[in-house]
């Protein structure tokens, strides 16, 4: 994804940064969860930045980022998440992910 903006009129045809919002570390996961958890319709894009779209406890879950508008497969191998669209193992569809986790070994279900 490429984060520079061509067609600044204020920078005479030299490419700007743009700002975009990305769920790169953990703390916006949890964020973002709380977010969810707390919504009323948990599949609304309007509402949550992520939604849940799949959940297997400790395989994967597939999540829907509103930010890069596309899906999100977090893998988990023996019960260590990794985000396969972030390649990383700390941002933070990691952390929504392990938030999920928990909630399910605690509830025994995600739903509310």
């Amino acid at each position: 994804m490429d984060n520079l903006q061509k067609d600044d009129p204020t920078n005479l045809g030299k490419k700007s940064k743009k700002l975009a919002f990305h769920f790169d570390t953990l703390d916006q996961g949890t964020e973002a969860f709380m977010r969810w958890l707390g919504s009323g319709d948990k599949m609304s894009t309007s509402n949550n930045p992520i939604i849940l779209k799949q959940f297997e406890h400790n395989r994967h879950t597939v999540l829907y980022d509103k930010t890069l508008h596309h899906d999100v497969i977090v893998e988990s191998d023996n019960g260590i998440p990794f985000c396969k669209t972030c390649n990383a193992d700390d941002c933070g569809h990691v952390s929504f992910t392990i938030l999920l986790e928990q909630k399910y070994e605690n509830d025994g279900s995600i739903s509310d």
